[in-house]
């Protein structure tokens, strides 16, 4: 399982992180090739055993909101919160390796946002969630946050370049590294996660602004409103109702350049166009190319597709893919 330069090996996997996701766990049985394919990968990441998992994740207007929006946000020190779709609790990140890759992201020539205290929702949890059994600190664990939900958004070549670079470090550390991305794939987010100019009224706008305040939004009923739309959404979704914002031929063309290998494609990919074709939750993409981009760049194959449905009770295009060394 060697990989390229002095890379100790190198793994990768990318799964939706829906909060519905979760709530299908206890009726696996109604769709057995999802849970299949997932905790094939699950296992999988437990049998490479990294020393090191590097997680690209998202921000849904829970800790970072329109006051302050990097494009890229590494974090030093770091906890997830309790909200729907993920779990709370602090994460094992290895301070002294989290700040040398941000010091080689910097040299790089990408202005990294640094944090010390960087807290995150399911974005990152939910997916740690499964391949850490439950255990947010079980691993050693970097989480790199991307903008994928309010204007502007990094370029989706930025993104691929942010990734190679994460990679090229991992090479290094002689270290066998895990890559997790997650998110997407075609969904809609407007109405729960509106764009500044689209806020539906003026306490929402301030909150996506400046987050939760007693005389406005709290953070809690902002939480409790989330889950009480993803309540609604699960109750269509198992009546038999089929959002219009999944689109199974869009998600298809996305995995299959991805799985191509060529990433260099999407440098040409525009935001507007993703958005248009495949909702704005399809912005999520971007933790899909970095984090294959950055095991490509230590020496993994490209990736495979092991599971797409846009037929599920998730609300979104469902894909998982990996892919091992080389």
């Amino acid at each position: 399982m060697a990989a390229n330069g002095n890379s100790g090996g190198v793994y990768v996997a990318c799964v939706p992180h829906s909060p519905l996701v979760h709530n299908e766990q206890e009726r696996k049985h109604e769709l057995p090739g999802f849970w299949d394919a997932y905790e094939a990968r699950v296992a999988e990441l437990d049998a490479f055993d990294p020393d090191l998992v590097i997680n690209f994740g998202a921000d849904h207007y829970s800790n970072i909101h329109l006051n302050l929006m990097p494009s890229f946000l590494i974090g030093f020190k770091a906890q997830a919160i309790d909200d729907r779709g993920g779990i709370p609790g602090k994460l094992d990140v290895p301070t002294d390796l989290a700040v040398d890759l941000a010091n080689h992201l910097v040299e790089s020539g990408l202005d990294m946002a640094t944090s010390y205290d960087m807290t995150v929702d399911h974005g990152f949890s939910g997916v740690m969630h499964f391949f850490f059994h439950g255990k947010l600190d079980s691993r050693p664990s970097i989480p790199i946050y991307i903008n994928c939900l309010a204007e502007p958004r990094p370029t989706f070549r930025r993104c691929r370049e942010l990734g190679e670079a994460v990679g090229e470090w991992a090479a290094k550390t002689g270290k066998r590294v895990a890559f997790l991305g997650s998110g997407g794939l075609s969904h809609g987010t407007g109405s729960m996660f509106p764009q500044f100019h689209d806020a539906p009224s003026e306490d929402v706008r301030r909150f996506i602004v400046s987050g939760g305040s007693e005389d406005g939004i709290t953070d809690e009923k902002w939480h409790a409103d989330i889950s009480e739309v993803c309540d609604k959404s699960s109750d269509l979704l198992r009546s038999g109702v089929r959002l219009p914002s999944v689109i199974c031929e869009w998600d298809q063309m996305f995995l299959d350049t991805l799985a191509a290998g060529d990433l260099t494609v999407f440098d040409g990919w525009k935001d507007a166009d993703v958005n248009r074709d495949g909702g704005g939750g399809a912005a999520e993409i971007r933790l899909w190319i970095a984090a294959v981009a950055a095991a490509q760049k230590a020496g993994s194959k490209p990736v495979t597709v092991d599971y797409y449905s846009h037929d599920t009770t998730f609300g979104v295009g469902s894909g998982i893919v990996h892919a091992l060394a080389a």
